[in-house]
This record gives C-alpha cells, sequence and structure tokens, in this order.
C-alpha cells in the first residue's frame, strides 16, 4: 500500500487523505497508516491535510550526482587512501600529506562518508520502527537534541523525534546497551566542535564502536559507497 499511495502522491503533486482514499478505494486507515510511513521515510510532506513530495529527495539525488563527480576526480588509488584514512580515524591535517590534496577537500569527502553512514543507520531504524515502533530517548549536544532507539541491542540515532501512537518501551538489556554506548558517545562529543554536522558525527561513532580497520574498511568500500 506504501508504495502505491507513494506512486499517486507523484502523480497528483498535492491531494489530501480524503483524495488519496477515494482514487484509491481502500479504508482510510491503511492511507493514514503509508502517509505516515512515507513521512517518517521524508519522503512526502503533510502541511494543513495538504501531501507534497519532499524536495529533500530532490536535494539527496543532486548530492549523490555530486559525489560521483568527486570520486571520478581521484585517482583508485588516493580514492582507497582517503577511505583507509577515514577508517583509522586519521585527521585530513595529517592524511592530506599521504594523498597531495587540500585539506578543505579531504574534509568534503569525510563529511560524505559520515552523511553515507548517517542516512544507512537512519534506513535501518525506520525498517525497525515501522514494523515494530519503540519510545525513544533524548539527549542534548551542543544545545540540540538527538533521539536514540535501540533494536536487537544495536542503538540508532535519529535528527527527528520518531512518534507513533502504539509505541514499546525499552526492555532493560536495551536500556544497559543505550547507557553504555551514551556515555561513549559524550566522551567523543566533548572532543569535538562540529556541531553543524552531529548527527552524522554520532551515527559515525556508533559505527566506529568496537569494530576493527578490517570491518571498517570492508563496510565503507563494498558496502556504502559501490
Amino acid at each position: 500500500m506504501k508504495d502505491k499511495v507513494l506512486k499517486l502522491c507523484r502523480r497528483l503533486k498535492k491531494s489530501s487523505l480524503s483524495e488519496l482514499t477515494q482514487m484509491l478505494e481502500v479504508d482510510e486507515n491503511e492511507i493514514k497508516l503509508a502517509l505516515w510511513k512515507l513521512e517518517q521515510e521524508e519522503l512526502i510532506v503533510e502541511n494543513n491535510g495538504i501531501v507534497t513530495l519532499n524536495d529533500k529527495k530532490k536535494t539527496d539525488q543532486l548530492y549523490n550526482r555530486n559525489l560521483r563527480l568527486m570520486f571520478n576526480y581521484k585517482t583508485p588509488e588516493v580514492i582507497d587512501l582517503i577511505i583507509k584514512g577515514f577508517c583509522l580515524n586519521i585527521p585530513p591535517q595529517k592524511i592530506c600529506y599521504m594523498v597531495d590534496t587540500s585539506i578543505s577537500c579531504l574534509c568534503n569527502y569525510y563529511a560524505v562518508f559520515r552523511k553515507m553512514i548517517y542516512d544507512r543507520q537512519y534506513k535501518e531504524l525506520l525498517s525497525f520502527y515501522t514494523s515494530n515502533p519503540q519510545q525513544g530517548r533524548y539527549r542534548k549536544f551542543f544545545d540540540k537534541y538527538s533521539y536514540f532507539y535501540v533494536y536487537k541491542n544495536k542503538v540508532f540515532v535519529s535528527e527527528k523525534f520518531l512518534s507513533y501512537y502504539d509505541e514499546k518501551n525499552f526492555r532493560s538489556d536495551e536500556i544497559r546497551e543505550f547507557k553504555r554506548l551514551y556515555c561513549y558517545l559524550a566522551r567523543v562529543i566533548s572532543h569535538k566542535n562540529n556541531e553543524s554536522h552531529l548527527y552524522h558525527i554520532l551515527a559515525e561513532y556508533i559505527w566506529r564502536n568496537e569494530k576493527s580497520f578490517d570491518y571498517l574498511y570492508n563496510d565503507l568500500k563494498n558496502n556504502l559507497i559501490a
């Protein structure tokens, strides 16, 4: 149903719940649930009962095209060194001497990798949340709220607060895992000053936590930027 609703929203450009219900000829609650899922995935925006497509996705598509161009400007060997430097957590100010690339250019690559990590984990979070809504916990970094969820002993971070009427509370083991990882993240963020990319950095260090270099390197190279 979600795919049918999205397809119809794309065709209509602007629509309302009643219009979608009439055209698809299904129960209104099914449409509501589909719209809620699409909104969580940032595919649509609902404002005063009017549903439109989310322009953010168009920006992401442009971002991905620019990303491919970034990689085309470097040889595979240089890209590989940049990936290894990121996975080893080597600051751009140091690795720039190994790849003969400006610090600002390397910072852009690192920012790309962090965004990829955040986007992937957020997509995974939504897949868990939409089938099993969980009441999130929040913490404050740099006067910004970050929202955390735990599924299968894995912590996820979100820039936005996910909300659904049938949410479940954290289990005791999920609380322990969240507290353990939060202490780690609090130490990391205390040494950072990059407020503008807070959520990407949080996702990055959740990804890094207790992982070997081989895991990080293979995951980033083979699964994220393949």
